[in-house]
């Protein structure tokens, strides 16, 4: 998904015009078209006051790129600096973690709350791949295939959509962004 793309996504969430956006945002809604149709790509402070608008952090509109373990303990080691999460696993008789049973927990009601529908989303996916012999044709399967994708990303999209503070130390706490123009 462009980021072009994601802004017309949580634009719509809102339910807001593209001129409404840009007036939050303190940009043209013509440029707000613009992004949504793909013709330019905003810049970094106008993804910024784009993402205060709606109300999302901006690293919804980030992709990353995860290739390698060094990647994956990056983010993990980060994660575990400013959130409450576990780490934990059967262990063997030494005491020592087994590891294909390893698991990550955290501590927030809020996050295990989105990962649980989001683990849900995903188990759609797996039973639909499951079941390909019971359509009737493969382009049947794939049309099938193409909307489940489609539902699960809506549905993460939906789930990133929350300024619930989670960082370690906090309880409770939501934060509310407010566009330069408001007063």
């Amino acid at each position: 998904m462009t980021v072009g793309e994601k802004i017309k996504t949580f634009r719509n969430i809102r339910g807001i015009s593209q001129n409404m956006l840009g007036e939050l945002a303190g940009i043209d809604g013509t440029t707000i078209r613009k992004y949504e149709l793909g013709s330019r790509n905003p810049k970094p402070d106008q993804l910024l006051k784009i993402a205060n608008a709606l109300g999302v952090s901006i690293n919804v509109f980030t992709d990353f790129d995860i290739e390698t373990a060094s990647d994956v303990f990056t983010l993990l080691f980060k994660m575990d600096e400013q959130i409450d999460m576990e780490i934990d696993g059967e262990k063997d008789k030494d005491g020592n973690l087994i590891p294909d049973t390893i698991y990550i927990r955290f501590k927030h009601p809020e996050i295990n709350s989105r990962l649980a529908k989001f683990a849900k989303a995903k188990k759609l996916q797996e039973n639909l791949i499951a079941s390909k012999d019971a359509f009737p044709s493969e382009e049947a399967f794939q049309h099938e295939v193409e909307q489940i994708n489609e539902t699960c990303e809506q549905i993460k999209q939906h789930l990133v959509d929350t300024n619930k503070v989670v960082k370690k130390g906090t309880s409770g706490i939501a934060i509310k962004v407010y566009s330069e123009n408001t007063p």
